[in-house]
């Protein structure tokens, strides 16, 4: 099983470290074409396409790679629907936010590209409705297919002086226009209609979409509060370091997570087969993760002081503490699939919901009394606790023995073979 699962998973992670691959290969050269600050607005950017991410399909995605093949593509067709009207209302928003000179002063990059924004939320949520699709008519490959053009595409799209990061950002999520293509084919008879859809499927955006937003926003008030707090450029030096060391492992975390969402439906009935699974997977990630914090302590800085460049500032003391929380992220965060199969949606909102609030007022307040070393310290702390709670949480959802009331609907079914 644990087999099967890595053998999913490395295909996805194959594709998509060849796509980072070439985002590692052209940093050397972008870290020398744009300074800090512009890799600040870069991280903003970051910060709303996660956002997108999470919530742009209004989490109808994630109801994709399980259901039977009938509804499958109405699932896509919901998921893009709710994509585009993500994006209009947010491109909208930053149209409105234009007048606020407090705001405009800092996070420019999300009030004066409205269109750049909204394109880019509309993207990601084809992206990940695209993915979605292919994971449930197990088109691995293709799926690695479109993780490799993903990462190349940033990489090359900011190699070109005139598109520049922000939107190459943008661009690199351009393999969702495959999804789109495919939701456009002539609707079978026995299809259900885009309504019937997000009415059957509505538990998923009723019951996990508050929880993902919490979550998402959560995440990302992290570079929000150093961009406000230490300004563009300090910003630019975390996301970059963000990027460079926890590229791997964060990657292998995402493969995981999609695959898991799968396997794990494939056998829901056996929770102790589940209990088995994530057990293995957990040990095998929490000792890469080891490895690389000790390879970190010892050649980190030098490494990524050599691939940035004489303009950025590195040292071991902002490496270590960034490393532990993305770490601690990439560890616990693929196991949660479990809360979606079994429709724990509610431990997952508690969760969320704490992780939120604790980041919106502890690393707010923190940022703002701190030396920026000492906060990264904190932020590494703070990720450690709330991730091992998380892992609790999981864990107290693999023994419970009472399912989860009727009008969220039965754990996820297989869609076929595993």
């Amino acid at each position: 099983m644990l087999r099967q699962v890595f053998k999913r998973t490395g295909a996805v992670a194959l594709g998509t470290a060849a796509g980072q691959a070439v985002v590692l290969l052209s940093t050397p050269l972008l870290a020398r074409l744009h300074d800090p600050r512009e890799f600040g607005a870069l991280a903003l950017l970051l910060s709303l396409s996660n956002i997108g991410t999470a919530t742009a399909c209004f989490r109808y995605d994630i109801a994709i790679p399980s259901v039977q093949d009938r509804d499958a593509l109405p699932l896509v067709r919901v998921s893009l629907a709710f994509s585009l009207a993500v994006a209009i209302l947010i491109a909208s928003a930053t149209l409105l936010l234009e007048r606020e000179t407090w705001f405009v002063s800092r996070f420019g990059v999300l009030v004066t590209h409205p269109f750049l924004v909204g394109t880019c939320i509309f993207l990601v949520g084809s992206h990940q409705a695209t993915i979605a699709l292919l994971l449930q008519r197990a088109e691995i490959t293709k799926v690695a297919w479109l993780r490799f053009i993903q990462g190349a595409a940033f990489g090359g799209f900011a190699m070109i002086p005139f598109v520049g990061l922000l939107w190459a950002q943008a661009l690199s999520f351009v393999g969702g226009l495959f999804g789109i293509r495919r939701a456009m084919q002539k609707r079978e008879k026995d299809e259900p209609g885009f309504r019937a859809t997000a009415v059957e499927f509505r538990a998923f955006p009723l019951m996990s979409l508050p929880g993902a937003i919490l979550d998402v926003v959560g995440y990302s008030v992290c570079v929000w509060a150093i961009v406000n707090a230490y300004g563009s450029s300090v910003a630019g030096h975390y996301s970059q370091i963000q990027r460079l060391i926890g590229a791997p492992l964060m990657l292998l975390s995402m493969s995981l997570a999609q695959i898991l969402l799968k396997q794990t439906a494939d056998i829901s009935s056996e929770k102790r087969e589940v209990r088995r699974l994530l057990r293995k997977v957990l040990l095998v990630m929490a000792l890469l993760s080891g490895c690389a914090l000790i390879v970190l302590w010892f050649i980190g800085q030098p490494l990524i002081s050599l691939v940035l460049g004489p303009k950025w500032d590195i040292s071991r003391s902002l490496i270590i503490p960034v490393a532990i929380a993305v770490f601690a992220r990439a560890c616990v965060s693929p196991l949660s699939s479990v809360l979606i199969t079994y429709r724990r949606f509610g431990y997952a909102l508690a969760w969320q919901g704490a992780y939120f609030f604790s980041a919106v007022f502890l690393l707010s307040y923190v940022s703002l009394h701190l030396s920026f070393v000492s906060f990264l310290h904190f932020y590494a702390a703070h990720e450690v606790v709330f991730y091992v709670a998380y892992l609790l949480l999981i864990g107290r959802t693999l023994r419970d023995q009472q399912e989860p009331p009727d009008f969220l609907g039965p754990p996820l079914a297989p869609a076929g073979p595993p």
